[in-house]
């Protein structure tokens, strides 16, 4: 819990301040300075570890003398993250599988930067509880969150959580007249709370979360009555709307409204803000920075933006009160184009850890006969997504063998994670045919979750399928040219099953919301669905090979009708894909065409790929691709005859 405040302490900090305050003629002025990054993903070197090549533009490191020189402006700043550090890279992977008596390589660099607080994302609790509170127990700053609990109580503020829900930052400041003064910066932490679903079925259990506003509410106060004179939130939430669902994902734009919040630093949703990425609205100010009238920012993903807000402080008497915020700015400052090397200190805290990592990404697994790409994974059949697929059903296979589910039919999953997006064109999986290396699963399985698999019905089948369809947008026969995928949905939301034929009507609407809610009852995308050339019926039975993730966003989506889970032992999905290709040694990563868009002649559709997708197009043909040149946002464009 928070530390409590000494009443003998702080009689003699206002007693100090009260000297002060009456040699000055006026009351004093002073700035703060905070600074953010959010979602870095444990991308910390300026390596990519994937591609097996160096790459200044990467990491952490990459922004370490642009927050120096943030800092180095101004005589007051604190340095914050938002959560999501932990997971995302192959040094990440590695840190969680070896046996180590190092800090965590993120932890690390934290501690090294000086940052004054941090809090948890959602991906923070990938690797389960015990590798998570492990971690931080090397670090030299508050980590809190005040909706992410191991036990509920009878209300949010009697929760037992994970770690402290809010610190109090003492800090000296310095005002505009060389004086200093005490400050106490409160800062409070939140997460989406659909952790406590994506995460149930961890190793070591799970977490209980709160609706984010309802946390607030009920420690924003307690935060105040301990001294608190700004509060901070650290908000890994999305910026959602003003009057949000109760359990939103996306409640920073709520937050702000909030009294006792004074600034917010959000995330999660690797969009940048200020920024063009949101539309104006009375609650939203993209070019100010403002979220219901509060200086806000959201600094990208994977240290892509560092997030700068500037606090106006005035010292006033409101209730126990020292200061309050007059005035702010906010900004994000991209990555330099020409990044400066990293800081001197943070390169050799990070030597050791990126040597041992490189070590271990090198190791090889087995060969490819054929190129694993991800650049059209979402228009057709990909042999990528099919070794994924069949690795999983081969792991299942082996362990059911001999038991009552053998004879149920067996399907398994897979999705492109590395599809571009908010990520860029660099976002791409492109494995070359040769050698596969520990490096690739990151590559081709880049999250840590566990398999499940789960007993479906026909029905549930087809429902599966229909959601994966939520990621084309509705295109009308005799359209040219039309966007083939919705924006605002990540790739990875995009699921095939190879072990079933099946088609694609695009000139229906989607059946789902992107929450997974029905939103077109009358609507069926998937058509044709057989497995092994027959019809699959309603009430027919399989076993399906899924993940963690998944089926946490299917209890999200639809609890009411979750299915059975029939089997599970906690093996995660990169270590049973690095299995599979130590048994097989080569692999060719055969995959039929067992899915297509239903013709519509005479209509063209354009979707986004890497810069290397030319040299793929032939998994393409049957959708005629024509090249369209390189866009100013750095993707391959090309159009596709539907």
């Amino acid at each position: 819990m928070p530390q409590a405040s000494d009443p003998a302490r702080d009689h003699a900090e206002a007693s100090a301040e009260v000297a002060v305050d009456r040699t000055a003629s006026q009351r004093p002025i002073a700035h703060l300075r905070l600074i953010a990054t959010s979602d870095l993903h444990a991308s910390l070197m300026p390596y990519d570890y994937r591609a097996n090549r160096p790459n200044a533009r990467l990491g952490l490191g990459a922004v370490s003398q642009q927050i120096a020189e943030a800092r180095g402006e101004v005589q007051n700043s604190l340095l914050f993250d938002n959560g999501d550090f932990l997971q995302g890279s192959p040094i990440a992977d590695y840190a969680a599988s070896a046996r180590r008596r190092r800090a965590h390589p993120v932890i690390t660099a934290f501690n090294t930067l000086g940052y004054d607080a941090v809090t948890l994302g959602n991906h923070e609790f990938d690797y389960g509880l015990g590798f998570l509170s492990q971690a931080l127990a090397e670090a030299r700053f508050p980590v809190v969150s005040a909706n992410v609990a191991v036990r509920l109580g009878k209300s949010p503020a009697r929760d037992e959580t994970f770690v402290p829900p809010f610190a109090i930052l003492r800090r000296q400041i310095i005002d505009r007249e060389g004086q200093a003064h005490l400050i106490r910066v409160g800062v409070i932490g939140f997460a989406p709370p659909q952790i406590e679903e994506w995460d149930r079925n961890a190793p070591d259990g799970g977490v209980r979360t709160r609706d984010i506003l309802a946390a607030a509410r009920a420690w924003l106060p307690r935060l105040r009555a301990r001294g608190a004179d700004i509060i901070v939130a650290l908000a890994h939430t999305g910026i959602g709307p003003l009057d949000p669902e109760h359990g939103t994902e996306h409640a920073a734009t709520a937050l702000a409204a909030l009294p006792e919040i004074d600034a917010v630093i959000a995330g999660h949703s690797h969009q940048v803000f200020p920024g063009p990425d949101f539309a104006p609205s009375p609650a939203v100010d993209p070019v100010a920075g403002r979220l219901a009238g509060k200086p806000a920012v959201m600094p990208g993903h994977s240290a892509s933006h560092v997030g700068i807000i500037d606090l106006q402080l005035e010292r006033c008497r409101i209730g126990a009160r020292r200061w309050q915020v007059v005035g702010a700015s906010s900004r994000v400052g991209p990555r330099s184009p020409c990044p400066a090397p990293a800081t001197p200190a943070l390169h050799r805290a990070l030597v050791p850890d990126h040597r041992a990592a490189l070590a271990w990404s090198r190791r090889h697994l087995g060969e490819t006969r054929v190129p694993l790409h991800s650049h059209f994974a979402t228009v057709a059949p990909s042999a990528a997504l099919a070794l994924v697929a069949e690795a999983k059903a081969d792991h299942v296979r082996r362990q059911l063998a001999g038991t009552s589910w053998e004879g149920v039919p067996l399907l398994s999953s897979a999705s492109p994670y590395r599809t571009g997006g908010r990520s860029g064109p660099g976002n791409f999986t492109d494995i070359p045919t040769g050698p596969l290396r520990q490096r690739n699963l990151s590559d081709l399985y880049p999250f840590p979750n566990t398999l499940v698999t789960l007993l479906v019905t026909g029905a549930e089948i087809a429902t599966w399928l229909e959601r994966a369809a939520t990621v084309f947008r509705q295109i009308a026969p005799g359209e040219s040219d039309a966007p083939l995928l919705d924006p605002d949905l990540p790739g990875f939301a995009f699921e095939t099953i190879p072990q079933l034929d099946y088609a694609f009507d695009l000139s229906q609407p989607a059946r789902f919301d992107p929450q997974g809610r029905l939103a077109h009852p009358e609507s069926h995308r998937v058509v044709g669905l057989r497995h092994q050339g027959r019809l699959v019926r309603a009430t027919d039975e399989f076993l399906l090979v899924t993940n963690s993730h998944r089926l946490g966003r299917a209890r999200l989506q639809d609890p009411a009708s979750v299915p059975e889970i029939a089997f599970t032992d906690a093996e995660r999905v990169q270590s049973v894909i690095a299995a599979y290709l130590r048994r097989q040694g080569s692999v060719d990563a055969t995959h039929r065409r067992n899915w297509h868009f239903l013709p519509m002649p005479g209509t063209t559709v354009t979707v986004a790929a890497g810069d290397r997708a030319e040299r793929h197009l032939e998994d393409i043909a049957p959708l005629r691709p024509v090249p369209l040149g390189t866009g100013a946002d750095g993707f391959a464009h090309f159009r596709l005859h539907l």
